[in-house]
């Protein structure tokens, strides 16, 4: 019988069939719940609590929201060239209008602060950071990569949202607009 293919008829398939139905809702489960809307320009941004670097728990409400005129979150990870170029440029800004800009470095690093502390220590970027391994608040925006970019006022309203870098733009630019 070596080299053919043996049938199991219909009782086989009766039994194969199930077998086979199980094991696809094992591996594949029931579909989660749809996911929240992201958050669109002119709404307000979520209530979210994320670990700072030092492993403190941030709210936006209790911690961010009104701190400053304008609040800007920059989604990276440290592997990323693009985030380091913006994060640069949010650091040259933060420093030149200190007061009026509250710099966010959301990290979505798998190994979190591990990664991260070392990368500022070494930077020294004018923002703080928050550890989001789960890539749970780029999500709320609607992003899916880094860099992405979030600009909020001091009432907690998104005024603007991007993916992507664009190395001719110019992101002070963009800024400097906001706070007129």
């Amino acid at each position: 019988m070596r080299g053919r293919s043996r049938s199991f008829g219909a009782a086989g398939r009766r039994v194969a069939l199930p077998a086979c139905l199980l094991a696809c809702l094992l591996a594949f489960p029931a579909a989660a719940p749809a996911a929240e809307k992201p958050v669109e320009v002119g709404q307000p941004v979520p209530e979210f609590t994320l670990q700072g670097l030092e492993g403190d728990p941030v709210s936006f409400q209790k911690n961010i929201r009104g701190k400053a005129p304008l609040t800007v979150f920059l989604f990276m990870t440290t592997a990323c060239s693009a985030c380091f170029d913006e994060l640069k440029e949010i650091h040259e800004f933060a420093g030149k209008n200190s007061g009026k800009v509250d710099a966010w470095a959301v990290a979505v690093d798998l190994r979190g602060a591990q990664t991260v502390a070392p990368y500022q220590q070494a930077n020294r970027f004018r923002v703080k950071y928050l550890i989001d391994p789960k890539f749970s608040l780029p999500r709320k925006f609607g992003f899916n990569y880094t860099p992405s970019l979030a600009v909020v006022d001091a009432k907690g309203v998104l005024l603007h949202k991007k993916g992507g870098y664009s190395p001719n733009e110019r992101l002070p630019d963009l800024l400097r607009t906001f706070l007129k």
